[in-house]
């Protein structure tokens, strides 16, 4: 069964096949002209047409010097020739009286061939308008609408074709009509879209190097090409008579189209474009004329550079001065995060988006826009990629996160610290709308003579899609400039903390030794005073006040410990958390004689970790709960466990804590917990001490808040007894 399939799905015409067809080397031309291929000087080939035209005899093999043509054509053409050589790929031509008939000749040499193609000119040239006053018009024009109308309008004026348009193509291959110049009995193709399987990869190919081509007679009948039978075919990749694909013919057929130009826009060495002409009976466009419009579509071609330059400059240097805004601030700032969310909307304009999320370790900013959950989802989503890393649609992100994103499906995301540390997200809105297509943009199967083959649609009757899910995709330039403001802010931020390391090497040493000695004595001399009758209220302060100094220079410590990724936990051994809390508990008992506080424990509970740093853990949320819990209310703990965790969990009555403070709750140095009236002596590490413990144990350590109860806590990984 499967092999009758295969061998059934192999026979069936693919896009991949038309894209592969041959169409430099069809061993044929149009009928419209004639051809002589020479190798080293001697006749290769020659289109079957030429003998009865011209009565010229020609053989294989035949000497150039003996064919006989006329003495003034013959060295015409050799001055042709000689040109050619010196310019590979690059067609010379001059007009020769032949037959009694002007004849345009043009040849070029190309894969050790040189060929000579002849045209007939049935009447003599009309001179069109001046190309000064063309081009001078494109040199003063602003703007690419006004480049591409002038540029059809010309050509149209130029050729006589009933519909000249200018097609660009997009990021997708597909090609829109940005540009049109027709005759008012037509309708207007103007804004439609063609799908990038119109105009298969080998067409562009030879679009590049072959920038205009002519089909004067769409229902023509190809000429043969008679050469050796053993020889290779002739490639007429820089031929002007080249006869094209069949396919394409009923293309031109479907579309009601008698002849056919097509001009390229060629830009830095992309296919950028194409003017693209269309009659609807035969129309001859005399070859100078033709090389005319060459020359119009390198002008138009080179206007189009400058607006592209002037664009990308006008950028580069938006780019510049926001990059040295951006490193003055963030060098002297409190807070990197708000030096760049001050500068949100140079930084939106300059990545072209929509709106920004800014994020630092767990802290998140997005502008008013953005949801704030949304934010944090897209800040701590999966991201894989060399940097910056574009994403264009929704089906980009993880499925878990596609129907959060709303309008916001287009991300650019630039990291400015380290290892994801801090970044920033550029977003770019769902561009929702409907496409106008030129006929339905699929391509059909079809039985000839030959079999099934794929053919190109035939109508092209508007036809309207709605598009949705994606947003403007980022561009080269767009990674361009992202890419040069991330590496900057790198710099800026790998300075930055270079010169906070060493400020806080220097307070680690005056914390060390300048403080703990004297704390070291006041110790002391409180203990002396507490044994005296009289002196017992003042030394009990003198030895709280010293305990809570050296608490915080312990913080201190252990938060630059962190901050340069040195581990807090220094030990792993089996331990009983149970008893280590019930020794915390009776300690603050002991200290806090009026303090409620209710112990439920699941006790023995085992984990693996370091006994000092969990104890530290658990005692700074029991803090937390007695600084931060309404007055003369208790405090409940909890040591749970199943068969795989164990959870500890710290509860007190107390209002919610606000969204805000929320999303920087473990981040060091709060604003809120330097503000509390009932915490002024704490620094606001407590928390991101005990998270960074707790991170280090493999654990997490949580938030929320339910029936006017703060609730935090953490889970660890049981450590079970071995089975006997």
């Amino acid at each position: 069964m499967s092999d009758r399939f295969e061998a059934a799905e192999a026979v069936l015409p693919n896009l991949q096949s038309c894209a592969d067809e041959p169409i430099h080397i069809p061993g044929s031309i149009q009928p419209h002209g004639l051809l002589i291929a020479l190798r080293d000087g001697l006749v290769a080939a020659w289109s079957e047409n030429i003998e009865a035209t011209l009565s010229l005899p020609l053989h294989l093999g035949q000497p150039w010097t003996q064919v006989a043509l006329p003495a003034p054509v013959h060295e015409a053409i050799s001055r042709l020739m000689a040109e050619a050589q010196q310019m590979p790929g690059v067609p010379t031509f001059a007009e020769v009286e032949l037959a009694g008939q002007p004849h345009d000749i043009v040849v070029h040499e190309h894969d050790q061939h040189c060929l000579i193609e002849f045209e007939p000119r049935p009447e003599a040239l009309v001179t069109h308008v001046s190309q000064v006053r063309v081009f001078d018009r494109l040199r003063r024009a602003t703007s690419l609408d006004a480049v591409l109308q002038l540029a059809v309008e010309t050509i149209r004026n130029w050729t006589g074709f009933d519909r000249v348009m200018a097609y660009r193509f997009r990021h997708d291959d597909s090609g829109e009509v940005q540009a049109e110049a027709k005759s008012n009995a037509l309708s207007s193709y103007l804004g439609l879209r063609y799908p990038a399987t119109d105009i298969p990869a080998q067409a562009r190919r030879l679009y590049l190097l072959n920038t205009l081509r002519l089909i004067p007679h769409v229902s023509y009948r190809a000429i043969p090409l008679v050469g050796h039978p053993t020889a290779p075919p002739l490639d007429l990749t820089h031929s002007v008579l080249r006869s094209v694909s069949p396919i394409h013919v009923e293309y031109l057929h479907n579309m009601g189209v008698g002849a056919s130009m097509s001009v390229s826009l060629v830009v830095n060495d992309r296919l950028w474009g194409l003017i693209a002409c269309h009659h609807m009976s035969s129309l001859k466009v005399p070859y100078p004329v033709r090389s005319d419009c060459d020359v119009l579509a390198q002008v138009i071609s080179s206007a189009i550079a400058t607006l592209e330059t002037r664009d990308f400059a006008r950028r580069q240097a938006l780019t510049a001065s926001l990059i040295a805004e951006l490193v003055a601030d963030m060098t002297i700032a409190d807070d990197p995060m708000v030096a760049l969310s001050e500068k949100a909307g140079r930084l939106a304009e300059v990545l072209r988006a929509d709106a920004l999320v800014i994020t630092q370790n767990s802290r998140v900013i997005a502008t008013a826009e953005v949801p704030h959950d949304l934010a944090v989802m897209m800040a701590t989503a999966d991201w894989t990629g060399e940097l910056p890393i574009p994403r264009d649609c929704r089906g980009a992100w993880p499925e878990a996160l596609r129907e959060a994103l709303g309008p916001w499906v287009g991300a650019l995301r630039l990291d400015i610290e380290p290892a994801g540390r801090g970044s920033v997200i550029a977003l770019r809105r769902e561009q929702s709308e409907t496409v106008r297509w030129a006929g339905q943009p699929d391509k059909v199967v079809a039985r000839g003579p030959n079999g099934a083959r794929l053919t190109p649609r035939g109508s092209f009757t508007e036809w309207r899609q709605h598009v949705k899910d994606c947003a403007d995709p980022w561009t080269e330039n767009d990674l361009t400039f992202a890419r040069q403001l991330m590496l900057e802010l790198q710099r800026t931020t790998a300075a930055r903390q270079a010169e906070m390391e060493d400020t806080r090497r220097n307070l680690l040493a005056m914390l060390g030794h300048d403080l703990r000695d004297p704390l070291q004595a006041i110790t002391m001399v409180a203990s002396v005073l507490k044994r005296g009758e009289d002196s017992g209220r003042l030394g009990a302060r003198l030895d709280a006040s010293s305990g809570r100094m050296n608490r915080l220079i312990t913080q201190v410590l252990d938060f630059s410990r962190a901050e340069v990724g040195m581990p807090l936990m220094a030990s792993s051994e089996r331990l009983d958390l149970d008893e280590l809390l019930q020794d915390l508990v009776e300690e603050v008992r002991v200290g806090h004689p009026g303090f409620d506080l209710t112990l439920s424990s699941d006790g023995p509970v085992f984990v693996k970790g370091d006994a000092i740093r969990l104890a530290q853990a658990m005692s700074n949320l029991l803090a937390n709960a007695r600084n931060h819990g309404l007055p003369g209310r208790p405090v409940r703990v909890s040591l749970s466990q199943t068969a795989t965790e164990v959870r500890f969990d710290v509860f007190n009555e107390a209002a919610p804590i606000d969204p805000a403070v929320v999303a920087d709750l473990f981040e060091p140095f709060k604003r809120g917990a330097v503000e509390s009236r009932r915490n002024r002596s704490g620094l606001g590490l407590g928390l991101y001490i005990a998270r960074r413990i707790v991170n280090e144990h493999g654990g997490t350590l949580s938030y929320d808040h339910h029936d006017h109860q703060v609730r935090f806590g953490f889970s660890l990984a049981r450590d079970a007894m071995p089975t006997p």
